[in-house]
């Protein structure tokens, strides 16, 4: 016999039973504490180096935030990941306590602590973010087996975009967009009937001038657009090859609202207060997310999405066999701890040593060509920068020729002396043809650049320079901090170019024969500007 009412609460006790319990375990709270305690520089990082100064003001904070290229926002990132976290505790709750291998575990882990302790040795505390996705994946499969590694990449994939792009490989991929940006609006404007000519980043309107810098050039705008595309796709659970189609959308679809940004700057005649500038930015990038919301529901439409739990999911659900949660949240609680510990390491002392100086080892008259110094378009050069630079025009008699030589900077990994501006007298000039050419004995580009009616022949090189994929290495991993790779030799970005009377080939060669014989009065002084005094 059994009491009134007595069954349904043994019933509702019985369900519940079996319901996963989503509540965050106590000694993973203190976990999630201590790895906020280990990572505290990532919270606050603000890029170094000079060049960089951070908005006072909301609006310059915003444009910093959605349009600066480069500079990457952790906080941002992290409290996306603790949402997409937060998103999947339930599916998270169901695996609690099946275990993986511990070499699932322990491979990540000595990964992320061979990363996070580089980075706190380094001074460079965006790596720490990279540290804590395989920090991430070993604590997912520590606590809930293979299947709760799936369930968390995504998460873990989103930490990358707290780390920015290296400034050699940045510097490249922001001219080529600052130069297709400028050709898709002249574009546009054409299309609209309106009169503009397309001068390199420059376009010449009627009213007059509009640049195309570096925040107009839509790379903030792809990495943005790229990462909402993920958050997109985890929230309606997209899988296969809709969810790829999306993500790869993304870069053009951004690419699309930029150049519209920029047809509206120059149409709106207040584009130039700093809070109508950002609002304009940001409905565009509203635009270009409510445009991958048409197309993924464009997509859906074709065809019907598979459920977001997979089979290994499903089989690690079903199963019995579960380990002991406690001792588990206990490892990782002193993983944690151990993060804190190596988050105190003292940093490199890197050996200092101090560069020559090329406004006095140059000398000002060469063999009887005289120098006047010219003014450095640093607008136009953005983020390539230079520990010291020399900025002239020589003249001997009916002959002229600029000179340009910028030094790089041993630590400075947010500005680096890699980048195609080089190659160019400033803004606005349009390049008309290149080839390889051996100038003084060294490999340079050689371009018939033009500026209006104005031709000019460069040639440029880098002296001593490891090249891109090096230098972008060096600038990732922040080689320059270590005693272990500190620079022997510091590169030099180098442009020679002397005006042209025309484009035919006799111009051009007599340009070139000048170049190079100027190129060897040079040659002693690059010598001893790439080898650093002793200190």
């Amino acid at each position: 016999m059994s009491l009134p009412g007595a069954g349904e609460p043994l019933a509702q006790r019985a369900r519940a039973a079996k319901r996963p319990d989503a509540r965050l375990p106590l000694g993973l709270a203190a976990s999630l504490l201590l790895a906020g305690v280990a990572c505290r520089e990532l919270l606050r990082f603000q890029p170094p180096g000079p060049g960089h100064v951070a908005s006072t003001s909301a609006t310059g904070q915003v444009e910093e935030w959605f349009f600066e290229p480069s500079d990457s926002s952790p906080l941002v990132i992290l409290v996306l990941c603790g949402w997409l976290l937060w998103r999947r505790r339930a599916r998270l709750a169901a695996l609690w306590g099946q275990g993986g291998p511990w070499a699932l575990t322990a491979g990540p882990w000595l990964a992320a602590v061979a990363i996070f302790f580089w980075a706190v040795r380094a001074g460079a505390p965006e790596l720490e973010a990279i540290a804590l996705v395989p920090a991430l994946l070993g604590a997912a499969n520590l606590l809930g087996g293979p299947a709760a590694l799936r369930v968390v990449a995504v998460p873990a994939a989103v930490l990358v975009f707290a780390v920015p792009i290296p400034a050699p490989l940045i510097n490249r991929i922001l001219w080529d967009l600052q130069i297709a940006t400028a050709d898709f609006t002249g574009v546009l404007l054409r299309v609209l009937h309106v009169p503009a000519i397309v001068s390199g980043d420059r376009l010449i309107l009627h009213q007059g001038l509009f640049a195309i810098i570096e925040t107009c050039s839509g790379l903030r705008s792809i990495e943005t657009l790229a990462l909402l595309a993920i958050l997109m796709i985890d929230l309606f659970g997209r899988r296969g090859a809709h969810a790829l189609f999306l993500l790869a959308i993304s870069p053009f679809v951004a690419f699309l609202i930029n150049g519209l940004r920029c047809l509206g700057l120059i149409f709106n005649p207040f584009a130039d207060i700093e809070s109508i500038h950002s609002l304009q930015g940001i409905a565009m990038l509203l635009g270009g997310v409510l445009l991958l919301y048409f197309i993924d529901g464009g997509l859906a439409r074709l065809g019907s999405e598979p459920g977001p739990i997979s089979a290994l999911e499903r089989r690690a659900r079903s199963t019995g066999a579960r380990s002991a949660l406690a001792p588990r949240v206990a490892v990782l609680v002193g993983f944690s701890a151990l993060l804190v510990a190596i988050s105190v390491s003292p940093r490199f002392s890197a050996p200092a040593f101090a560069a020559q100086v090329p406004v006095t080892v140059v000398e000002r008259t060469l063999d009887g060509w005289q120098s006047v110094d010219q003014t450095t378009d640093w607008v136009f050069l953005g983020k390539t920068g230079f520990g010291q630079i020399m900025n002239r025009r020589y003249s001997n008699g009916p002959e002229l020729v600029d000179a340009f030589i910028g030094q790089a900077t041993p630590n400075a990994r947010v500005r680096s002396y890699l980048s195609p501006k080089v190659g160019f007298p400033g803004s606005g000039w349009i390049d008309e043809r290149e080839q390889r050419a051996q100038i003084a004995g060294r490999d340079a580009l050689l371009l018939v650049v033009r500026k209006g009616a104005t031709r000019s022949l460069v040639a440029t090189w880098y002296e001593d320079s490891p090249g891109l994929a090096v230098e972008s290495a060096r600038a990732l991993l922040a080689l320059d901090s270590s005693p272990l790779w500190v620079r022997s030799r510091l590169p030099l970005a180098v442009r020679l170019s002397t005006p042209l009377l025309s484009g035919d080939e006799a111009s051009i060669q007599t340009g070139r024969q000048r170049l190079d014989r100027f190129a060897q009065r040079l040659s002693p002084a690059l010598q001893i500007l790439v080898t650093p005094r002793e200190s």
